[in-house]
């Protein structure tokens, strides 16, 4: 790695007063990396802007600083994005925290691109209104990172995506320019260029966001959460399409395999569950005297599936205990692995059990241990490959298998990602989707507003690199 050029450190420092510029290694060496853990890419320099005009002020300065520009939340995403890959500057977002405007008639919020999912449901809670999108990083992620990679969230399944409940975002152009794509009043009057589904899920390589404007909905008077544990795949799968085709209408269907029950066994985070079971969580929501009435219905489905056992609540806290093993899933791979990948694809519901079978037979083949805990309901797999990059040969074991993985996911109808994003683990199976022609449109928007591909680059699609 290159030192930061001064002249690019004197630059940034004239236009950031609130905020900092950092350059030291160690202050460097936190950004190496985003939630993807094992590809390290060390940045010359990190500048946190105090506020918004500071944040516009660092873009405009790109193209004299010469380097590549990289947006960065809190780094918790999967897929490579929020690195240097090709060094040069990261601008962290984490000081624009402000929940600016709460709208309870009008059902929408005003809020920058640094406020975290936990922080902006504490803020509407009291309103009686929530916004819907719950990637399982909530305490930490950031809504600007969920609009640049379209997160979704367990819930996703009947609320839907991000790019469902975005209404407009301001954003800062290459040439420092700042821009409102829509806003609270839907795309009419003042707010009519309506420019932000080009934004939603672009990943960075577009424009810097610094706020947004988001749907609402009203939140929800009563919650029933269900536990059941299944012998095998086949009776798994079975309560999946019997779930999602009944007029029950679950919130969310989440499905974690045995590997990942023993796991969670095993740990100090235990919950009494039979270490050989699959285990459904599925939900329901909705005016008390609607969702009571289901509750025995959604039983029945759970049990006539094969459930060995179904537990049921609509106390909070008992709820958040029957999510439990759910939620502390992703934290104990980190604690038990050196390193894991976790991958991010969509597939249609009536290849479940194939995919799944197939992960098993090529992890275990390679000698590579997975883990499988993902977002059923609407098909959204998660396997989690477990390795250690310091065994020689188990990285391209393990990016041997993805790769298979992305193309039997695409084989069967489905998609490279689902929340997730391309980024720059990724990006080398856009092919298996795209042909020449539709990669040269997509092509197309970038290069539009960011002819050089100064910002993010190496990231979404291989060819796009920058040189100064």
């Amino acid at each position: 790695m290159n030192s930061a050029p001064s002249h690019s450190v004197a630059l940034l420092q004239s236009v950031v007063r609130c905020g900092k510029v950092l350059t030291s290694p160690a202050q460097l060496a936190g950004y190496d990396a985003d939630g993807l853990g094992y590809k390290s890419f060390r940045p010359d320099l990190v500048v946190l802007p105090g506020n918004a005009e500071e944040l516009a002020a660092v873009i405009q300065l790109a193209p004299q600083l010469r380097m590549p520009v990289c947006m960065r939340g809190a780094g918790t995403s999967l897929s490579g994005g929020p690195v240097a890959a090709q060094g040069g500057l990261i601008v962290h977002t984490s000081q624009l925290r402000a929940v600016r405007k709460v709208d309870r008639a009008g059902l929408w919020c005003e809020v920058e691109c640094g406020v975290t999912l936990n922080q902006l449901d504490e803020a509407l809670a009291p309103h009686g209104v929530f916004y819907p999108p719950d990637p399982s990083s909530g305490p930490v992620c950031t809504i600007g990172g969920n609009v640049a990679t379209n997160a979704g969230g367990a819930h996703c399944l009947r609320y839907g995506v991000t790019s469902n409940y975005v209404l407009g975002l301001e954003a800062v152009l290459l040439d420092g320019t700042v821009h409102r794509f829509g806003g609270p009043a839907g795309g009419r009057g003042p707010w009519q260029e309506d420019w932000k589904r080009l934004m939603i899920g672009s990943e960075g390589t577009l424009a810097a966001f610094t706020r947004f404007w988001l749907r609402l909905l009203p939140r929800p008077e009563k919650v029933w959460t269900f536990r059941a544990t299944y012998p095998d795949l086949v009776s798994a799968e079975r309560a999946i399409h019997a779930l999602g085709l009944h007029p029950s209408s679950p919130v969310a269907i989440e499905l974690m395999d045995p590997r990942c029950v023993a796991m969670v066994e095993n740990s100090h985070m235990a919950v009494g569950l039979p270490k050989d079971c699959y285990l459904i969580l599925t939900e329901i929501d909705g005016p008390p005297s609607l969702v009571d009435q289901r509750v025995p219905i959604v039983a029945e489905i759970l049990r006539a599936s094969g459930a060995q056992e179904v537990i049921f609540s609509d106390e909070d806290e008992l709820r958040k205990k029957l999510w439990r093993a759910r939620k502390v899933a992703g934290g104990l791979m980190g604690q038990l692995s050196a390193d894991f990948v976790v991958q991010d694809a969509v597939i249609p519901r009536r290849a479940l059990a194939d995919v799944l079978q197939f992960v098993y037979d090529e992890a275990d083949k390679a000698g590579i241990r997975v883990v499988n805990v993902f977002h059923a309901g609407d098909g959204n797999l998660h396997p989690n490959f477990l390795f250690d990059s310091r065994n020689p040969g188990e990285l391209e074991r393990v990016e041997h298998i993805g790769k298979r993985l992305m193309q039997r996911v695409v084989d069967v109808g489905g998609t490279l990602s689902g929340e997730h994003g391309i980024g720059n683990d990724k990006s080398s199976y856009m092919p298996m989707v795209f042909g020449e022609a539709a990669t040269r449109l997509q092509m197309s928007i970038p290069r539009t507003f960011n002819p050089a591909h100064q910002l993010n680059p190496l990231k979404v699609f291989n060819e796009r690199r920058f040189q100064a």
